[in-house]
C-alpha cells in the first residue's frame, strides 16, 4: 500500500474490540512544536449501542494497542497509540472522571484529516466528544509469550513511539 493509505486500509488485518466508546477531550498539553498530548475520559462507561442489553464492558486494553479514533464530520478513522497505562485507565470506568484517563500523542501532519483535526486550536476541540475503539496486536509483553520466561529485553524506539516503550515499562513496573 501507498503512503497514502488510511489508518483504516492500513490496520484492516488487525484485531479490533468489538465496543465503542464514547470519550470527551479533556485536556490538551503541548509536548513539544509538533507533539501534543490528549487527554480522554470515558463519562460513566458509555458506549454506543442500543438502551437494552447487558451494561457496557469495562474499558480495557493493552500497552502498545491503539484507539480508531473517530470524529465527528470525518470520513476516516485516525489510528493513534495509546501513551497511557491500562492502570491509569482504570479509574474512569465508573468513577471520578478526574481520576482516570486515557493519553494519546498526537504528531502534527496535515495531510491526515484526523490529526489535522485534533492540532485545531484547543478553544475548538477542548470537551469535544469522540468515539473510539481499541486494536491492534503489537503488545507486551507478546500474548504468546509466558512473561515469566523473560530475563533480558532491549526496547528500541525513535520519535512518538518513546512514549510507548515508556508506557510499556511503566506499566510492567506497576503491576
Amino acid at each position: 500500500m501507498s503512503n497514502s493509505a488510511t489508518h483504516e486500509e492500513r490496520t484492516a488485518t488487525e484485531q479490533r474490540g468489538a465496543t465503542i466508546y464514547r470519550v470527551i477531550l479533556d485536556r490538551i498539553e503541548l509536548v513539544n512544536e509538533d507533539v501534543r498530548l490528549m487527554r480522554l475520559r470515558i463519562p460513566e462507561r458509555q458506549q454506543i449501542k442500543a438502551s437494552r442489553g447487558p451494561p457496557p464492558p469495562p474499558f480495557e486494553f493493552l500497552p502498545g494497542q491503539w484507539l480508531d479514533v473517530h470524529i465527528d464530520g470525518l470520513p476516516q478513522a485516525g489510528g493513534f497509540t495509546i501513551t497511557s497505562t491500562p492502570k491509569e485507565a482504570e479509574a474512569s470506568v465508573g468513577r471520578d472522571p478526574q481520576d482516570g484517563y486515557l493519553e494519546l500523542a498526537i504528531q502534527q501532519a496535515q495531510q491526515n484529516p484526523p490529526a489535522a483535526w485534533l492540532w485545531r486550536p484547543e478553544s475548538e476541540i477542548l470537551g469535544s466528544s469522540l468515539l473510539v475503539r481499541v486494536g491492534g496486536s503489537f503488545v507486551w509483553p507478546p500474548q504468546c509469550i509466558d512473561p515469566r520466561g523473560i530475563k533480558r529485553a532491549v526496547f528500541v524506539a525513535g520519535g512518538v513511539g518513546i512514549k510507548l516503550q515508556a508506557t510499556t515499562l511503566s506499566n510492567k513496573i506497576a503491576e
